[in-house]
């Protein structure tokens, strides 16, 4: 049977120069939580719901306001008209068997809306940092990305490459969709951090500064005093242990 992929837009939106964040499912979902923090904290908009044969299929309440009345499902997609992003956040793993052509439309589909870019968030093991002493975050561009020479005056790490397609190990689909983006001349820049799974809200603060630093999305003005934690995150590990049993 024929992969369908179902896009229900709620909103209509000009795309034209907006960048385009996309989180990775990984180790520690570290790109997720980043995401999930930008929605909160920028008040964006739900403005599409994607179905296809490519996603889990899961189901909650709405992550982001008590009492609401919306449901989240696997695959949403989120405006900010103010700061010209978007972002396309997957709450599930992707069927593998679907993964490349799910990907590539996603790519295809903005590309033709004239997205400016595509940033991808996601993380990596651990214990594949090599350099210990060195800042846990990555990043890789590709040849129209257009933040090259501003991430070269930073004095980031880039990713050490070694070798055609890129790989980022516990990067879930983050090495796939750039290698999409390569292919079809879309500048795509991907930033990682390396995790472990357990608390990793420190990390995806982390990595909306880095991100920040990069692609202005806040004021100049203190950045942790605008981030806004989203109500999902109340109970992300259950609730206290219950006093009876002490």
């Amino acid at each position: 049977m024929a992969q369908v992929n179902h896009w229900k837009i709620l909103t209509d939106c000009d795309f034209t120069g907006y960048t385009l964040v996309i989180p990775s499912v990984a180790v520690g979902n570290v790109g997720q939580l980043a995401g999930d923090l930008i929605i909160s904290s920028l008040h964006m908009t739900k403005i599409g719901i994607i179905y296809s044969p490519a996603l889990i299929p899961i189901s909650g309440y709405d992550p982001y306001k008590i009492g609401s009345n919306s449901i989240s499902s696997c695959c949403e997609l989120y405006q900010c008209a103010e700061r010209k992003v978007a972002i396309l956040l997957l709450r599930a793993p992707l069927v593998y068997k679907y993964a490349n052509q799910f990907l590539t439309e996603v790519v295809d589909k903005f590309k033709a809306e004239n997205v400016k870019d595509i940033v991808i968030l996601t993380s990596s093991f651990a214990h594949e940092r090599k350099h210990i002493m060195t800042s846990p975050f990555r990043y890789v561009v590709n040849d129209v990305c257009l933040y090259t020479s501003k991430l070269r005056t930073l004095d980031w790490v880039e990713h050490e490459t070694k070798g055609e397609p890129v790989k980022i190990l516990g990067g879930g689909f983050a090495s796939l969709l750039f290698e999409i983006t390569k292919e079809k001349s879309v500048p795509c820049f991907l930033l990682y951090k390396f995790a472990s799974e357990g608390d990793n809200i420190p990390d995806a603060y982390e990595m909306v500064q880095y991100l920040n630093t990069v692609i202005p999305l806040f004021n100049d003005s203190d950045l942790f005093t605008q981030l806004v934690p989203p109500v999902s995150w109340n109970l992300m590990y259950g609730g206290p242990p219950p006093k009876n049993i002490y």
